[in-house]
C-alpha cells in the first residue's frame, strides 16, 4: 500500500498554533483600525471592508490548510514478517480493498471521506499532465488546475472516466504497473 496526500501547506501543530495566533493578532489590529476609521468619516463601511477580509482570510486557511485529497494504491500484498511470538511468518497489516485497488478520499483536517475506489480491473490508463484521451466523463479530485494534474482512466459500467489527480511520481509509477497487469490480463 502507498498513500501520500495533497495538502498545500504542511505542518504541524507548532505551524497550526502560530498560524492561529496571528488570525488573533490579525482580527484584533484590524478591528482597532476598522472602528478608528469608523469613528472618525462616520461609517460603517470599514467595519463591513474588515468582515470581508477576515471572511475572505479564513476562507483561504481553509482551502489551503484544512481541505485537501488523499490518494491510496493498493499494489501489492503486505509483506509477512517473522514473529518470535507464534513462531512463525505472520502479516501485520491487513488491507482493506484487494490489490489492484486505487482510493481516493477527500479531505478536512486529515479526516477523510471515500470519493471514489477504482477497482482492480478498471483502471485503463494513466495520464501525465497535458496528455489527452477521449473520455465520456471527466472529474477533478485535484487541488491544482487541470491542466497541471495527472490523470487516472477508468472504465465502469462502459462509462470511460478520467479522473484528475495531483499525484507524486512514484504513485504515477505504481498505478501504471496496474494499469500494464489490468491490460495484459484482458488480452
Amino acid at each position: 500500500m502507498y498513500q501520500e496526500s495533497s495538502d498545500r501547506m504542511r505542518g504541524g501543530s507548532k505551524a497550526d498554533a502560530l498560524l492561529v495566533i496571528g488570525l488573533i493578532v490579525f482580527f484584533f489590529l484590524a478591528g482597532g483600525l476598522a472602528t478608528m476609521l469608523r469613528s472618525r468619516f462616520g461609517s460603517n463601511a470599514p467595519l463591513y471592508l474588515f468582515a470581508l477580509i477576515f471572511g475572505a482570510a479564513l476562507y483561504f486557511i481553509y482551502r489551503i490548510r484544512i481541505v485537501g485529497w488523499r490518494y491510496t494504491v493498493f499494489h501489492s500484498e503486505p509483506e509477512t514478517e517473522y514473529d518470535p511470538r507464534f513462531d512463525e511468518y505472520i502479516t501485520h497489516e491487513d488491507h482493506p480493498y484487494p490489490v489492484g485497488t486505487i482510493v481516493i478520499e477527500r479531505t478536512v483536517s486529515a479526516k477523510g471521506a471515500i470519493t471514489e475506489v477504482i477497482n482492480p480491473g478498471e483502471l485503463a490508463a494513466v495520464l501525465a499532465p497535458g496528455e489527452s484521451a477521449a473520455c465520456d466523463k471527466e472529474v477533478s479530485m485535484s487541488p491544482i488546475a487541470k491542466e497541471r494534474s495527472s490523470s487516472l482512466i477508468f472504465v465502469r459500467g462502459g462509462v470511460r472516466t478520467r479522473v484528475y489527480c495531483a499525484l507524486s511520481d512514484t504513485f504515477i509509477a505504481y498505478a501504471k504497473g496496474i494499469a500494464e497487469q489490468n491490460e495484459t490480463a484482458s488480452v
